[in-house]
């Protein structure tokens, strides 16, 4: 099973921290690359004329000295203490207007960078417009008196091969894009207006609550929403974290004497300063040529004297409930303790709360997360600290409890308040403290490369809390935390003090609650909860569950990497090292990335892994029961960086470990000797296969966007099962099937296997040997099967209703390439469907979204399946009906087909550069490389070009044959359409345009 923790805990390595989950995001990019764009030289114009910040061409370089750059700023600041790793270069200046800006000089940058961030959030809504801020966030987006047209920043973005999103958190704005070198200027331009001169017009303040409203709406049954909701009844009302932050058409409306217009300019201008801001810049230029840039574009942000932030009350009051239980939508069931503590913002050099975490959040054996899984009563445990809010923030424990697991969950609560008992009787261990230490300095010292846009996005939220000289250090720790410090944190986590919350959808422990419970609505996810004080039994569990025998604290961790060394070697690409019958083992020595680490895949491929839903069901199951057994055992290693993943697939299933290089190899055998010794229980197979029943359950309660991407995919694609098949097989099996099923594929199998990184050829060779050695008995030659869509006839069109219970209207509307099903690889009828998305994602987006309306989540997708080129377009509505959908997409589709074949020559060159862009991306990290070279080694036929194959296609096609293109495309000559759908499909299509309805079960379409 998924461990809940392993996702969670983190040591301040800068990769892993610098992605943050927003509270809420701007815009919705179903199929946004997140890759870079190919390096080109920049340099900066001299003239400052509309038609010159407008145009991309390259003009000559500005020659700017040091010296006279400090006659126009404040001061020039060499940011200190970068990771040993870090090839970038930083410098801050301050512009005369106050403006902080950070120049991160990035040489391997292929798309350039900024953010914007703003000390300004949900808190600081008024009290009667709740979700003011983000909706203020949405409105920057639509015109400015430079560039008034709504949709010029994002079309700008989008048509030079860019991306954008924004977010708003509780006390934080940010905004922040990337796009290819040529076009920086330009982004910046259109970008630096938001901050300088918003139209906020009269008709767009209106229209746009309603994709505000929709935002809110598309996630009105999405559980963690629900829950923190929910939560939020249980604090201090006057306190801002209690509210409402989204905003809907209720909160935003007009109010007597206080126009939404009016709202939003005053808290604008109240808030959109420069000495309230942080910019950050990333791109692959000298900084004096970026603080050129700046002073050009951010100069005229106004400037003001800050007022100070309003002090927030205490998070939580005395003689409030501090028990919560919360009917939960689906099948799952967590408890949660959290304990309001101080704000720990100021403690980022040390981070005392992760003496807490390491501790209670551990799953090495004895700790509490083994002895409650032992008994087949928890799936995971996570411990974790939030952000500060205010004075101060919530450190929480959430478990995720098995049936059994809620049966007993007293049983549990009084496991969890006994090691939190023996944590606070026992003395501070400084060897816990220590290993922290070790290891956050270590990842820091060791990071991966972050692409320019993450970089900039965490990088100006830091600046606006963080002293200048630890603006890039405050990512590890400087030291440990103090024993009185730890202490202190240890007081706060008291009874009078907790907060406890119970999700689920079965029944609830009353002798919990001092009072029989009465349930209430909550009025904004419509979740049903009730709130009630601590029974006296309840105090027993916690005051009687003394110092814990059952669980012992954590020893130390023995895994810890203890060689650095790099290995001087970088083969140009994968080679076969190993190879004997049923056996191949391939090798790629590459240090280039100036990492320790290195990644190893193991592939064992056996007959019938997957091709009845029986089988696709017991591989999961053996992959989630091994991965269960070994959870305890592979949990110190993870902590000290060394990764593992087993997973099943069509073939049988992979063995991936990944981290430093050190004790890599051995970790590897020590694991492939675990799974073929391994042999589950009665208890665990029944635990297993009760936790993928509910999983199957579950997945219509995800979003409903994203099930309609899987609707599509298991409709056209050979040999996949929907979840009905699964749930139907579910029932049927058996412990006995699953032993017959793994007894099979540990019988007759072959193996694939690569190793890349900070190893030799030589140490690759070994490890090949180690594992051929113990199974060469076993090994028979396979060929591996490739996944394939069914046969489509063109010119047909059909429609498949996918279960969901959203409450929103989705549909997604996919035009299939017939014509390249009998081409191998039909990478130039994808290279089309890439440009053609690339031309059409911005209209789709502009028009459906922002001038109609229809919902918040839309964009246009690349859907493409191996040899099969598919474009969907996407809306999600939460009012508008399916056939009013369907029909604005196909009068779009008309008028581009109108549009698209007088195409300037310009225009499309722009799509074409932007995705000829995307494909010479260089790999930055070690896993972009091994990820690609393993998709292509576990194939029957290995090509390593075809990257370069792909780019070779795309540069060859010309506007007139793009044209060609289109016209059969878009009129169906040799296109199958289907739409995929949530809600009852409109009589009027199936009669009028012959939509034909569709099944999976379907052996062709």
């Amino acid at each position: 099973m998924i461990n809940i923790k392993r996702k969670i805990i983190t040591y301040c390595a800068l990769l892993t921290i610098l992605v943050s989950f927003p509270i809420q995001a701007h815009t919705f990019h179903p199929t946004e690359s997140n890759t870079q764009q190919e390096t080109k030289k920049f340099m900066i114009k001299g003239s400052t004329t509309p038609q010159a910040t407008q145009e991309n061409n390259q003009t000559e370089t500005l020659q700017t000295g040091k010296q006279s750059l400090e006659t126009s700023y404040n001061k020039i600041i060499n940011i200190p203490n970068k990771s040993l790793t870090d090839k970038n270069d930083y410098h801050l200046i301050t512009l005369n207007n106050n403006l902080k800006v950070l120049l991160v000089s990035d040489p391997q940058a292929e798309r350039f960078a900024a953010s914007l961030s703003v000390n300004v959030g949900n808190f600081q809504d008024p009290d009667n417009q709740q979700g003011l801020a983000h909706f203020l966030e949405h409105m920057l987006f639509l015109g400015t008196e430079k560039y008034p047209e709504a949709g010029n920043y994002q079309s700008y973005i989008n048509t030079h091969g860019g991306s954008h999103n924004a977010y708003t958190s509780t006390d934080t704005t940010n905004f922040h894009f990337d796009i290819k070198p040529s076009a920086y200027e330009g982004a910046l331009d259109r970008f630096s207006q938001f901050f300088t001169s918003p139209l906020f017009s009269e008709s767009l303040t209106q229209r746009e609550k309603n994709a505000v409203d929709s935002e809110y709406k598309a996630k009105l049954k999405d559980e963690g929403r629900r829950n923190n909701q929910a939560l939020k009844t249980l604090l201090n009302p006057e306190h801002p974290y209690s509210h409402f932050t989204v905003g809907s058409l209720e909160t935003l409306k007009n109010r007597p004497n206080a126009p939404l217009r009016k709202q939003l300019l005053k808290l604008y201008k109240e808030n959109y300063f420069s000495e309230n801001m942080a910019l950050v810049m990333v791109a692959n230029l000298p900084y004096n040529q970026m603080a050129t840039l700046a002073r050009q574009y951010f100069s005229d942000i106004p400037s003001k004297t800050p007022i100070p932030k309003k002090h927030y009350p205490t998070l939580t009051i005395k003689n409030k409930p501090q028990l919560q239980f919360v009917r939960s939508l689906i099948d799952n069931s967590t408890l949660n303790f959290y304990y309001p503590i101080d704000a720990q913002g100021k403690n980022y050099k040390t981070q005392p709360t992760r003496y807490l975490s390491y501790i209670l959040g551990n799953e090495n054996k004895g700790s509490l997360y083994a002895s409650l899984k032992s008994e087949g009563l928890i799936n995971g445990i996570s411990a974790s600290t939030s952000t500060d809010y205010g004075d101060n923030a919530l450190f929480s424990v959430r478990i995720a409890l098995t049936d059994e697991g809620l049966k007993k969950v007293d049983t549990v609560a009084k496991r969890f308040f006994a090691t939190l008992s023996t944590l606070k009787s026992s003395p501070i261990n400084p060897l816990y403290l220590q290993e922290g230490l070790k290891l956050s300095q270590l990842m820091f010292n060791n990071q991966s490369y972050v692409n320019p846009q993450s970089l900039a996005r965490s990088l100006s939220a830091r600046i606006l809390k963080t002293p200048t000289e630890d603006i890039l250090s405050c990512y590890r720790l400087e030291s440990a935390a103090n024993k009185s410090q730890v202490r202190h944190l240890l007081k706060q986590l008291s009874q009078d003090n907790l907060l406890v919350q119970l999700t689920s959808n079965h029944e609830f422990p009353e002798s919990w609650a001092k009072q029989t419970p009465i349930w209430k609505i909550e009025p904004w996810y419509q979740s049903s909860y009730s709130n009630n004080y601590f029974s006296q039994l309840f105090l027993d569990i916690i005051n009687l569950s003394v110092k814990s025998t059952q669980v012992s604290l954590p020893e130390k961790n023995n895994f810890i990497p203890e060689s650095l060394d790099l290995i001087n070697k970088k083969d140009p690409s994968p080679t076969i090292i190993f190879q004997k019958e049923g056996f191949t083992y391939w090798n790629k020595s590459d240090s280039s990335f100036g990492k320790p680490t290195a990644m190893n895949f193991l592939a064992i491929r056996f007959a019938d892994a997957a091709n009845t839903p029986k089988h696709t069901l017991l591989n999961k199951l053996w992959s989630r029961l091994f991965n269960d057994s070994i959870s305890e055992l592979t949990y110190a290693p993870y902590i000290a960086g060394l990764g593992y993943a087993f997973y099943p697939h069509a073939n049988g299933a992979t063995l991936r470990t990944s981290g430093y290089s050190d004790k890599q190899s051995a970790y590897v055998t020590w694991l492939i000797d675990q799974l073929f010794l391994f042999r589950p229980t009665p208890e665990r197979f029944k635990q297993a296969k009760a936790q993928l029943a509910k999983d199957l359950s579950n997945q219509k309660s995800r979003q409903a966007y994203r099930n309609a991407s899987s609707a599509l995919s298991t409709l056209i694609t050979k040999n996949s099962f929907t979840t009905k098949q699964l749930e139907g097989a579910l029932e049927k099996l058996s412990l006995e099937d699953l032993q017959q099923y793994t007894k099979r594929a540990r019988e007759r199998f072959d193996i694939v296997g690569y190793s890349t990184g900070n190893l030799t050829k030589e140490q690759a060779e070994k490890l090949a040997n180690a594992i051929y050695e113990r199974f060469s008995n076993r090994l028979t030659p396979r060929k591996p099967l490739e996944i394939e869509t069914k046969n489509l006839t063109s010119q047909q069109n059909y429609h498949y209703q996918f279960e969901s219970t959203s409450d929103d209207k989705v549909v997604l509307y996919a035009l299939i390439d017939t014509s390249a099903q009998l081409t191998p690889k039909a990478i130039k009828e994808k290279a089309y469907f890439s440009i053609l998305r690339k031309l059409l994602n911005s209209p789709f987006y502009q028009e459906l979204r922002t001038n109609q309306q229809l919902g918040y989540i839309v964009g246009a997708q690349n859907l493409s399946i191996r040899n099969t080129p598919i474009l969907g377009l996407l809306v999600q509505s939460p009012n508008t009906d399916t056939l009013s959908i369907i029909r604005a997409i196909e009068d779009f589709l008309k008028e581009q087909s109108k549009r698209l074949p007088n195409i300037s020559e310009k225009d499309f060159s722009q799509a074409k550069s932007a995705l000829l862009s995307e494909l010479k991306m260089a790999a930055k990290n070690l896993s972009d490389n091994a990820l690609n070279e393993w998709h292509q080694i576990a194939k029957p036929d290995p090509d390593f070009l075809t990257r370069e194959e792909w780019i070779n296609n795309v540069e060859e096609i010309q506007r007139t044959d793009f044209i060609a293109f289109i016209n059969r495309k878009l009129q169906s000559t040799d296109t199958t359409k289907i739409i995929i759908h949530n809600k009852a499909f409109p009589k009027e299509l199936t009669e009028q345009q012959d939509w034909k309805k569709t099944s999976p079960n379907s052996p062709s379409l």
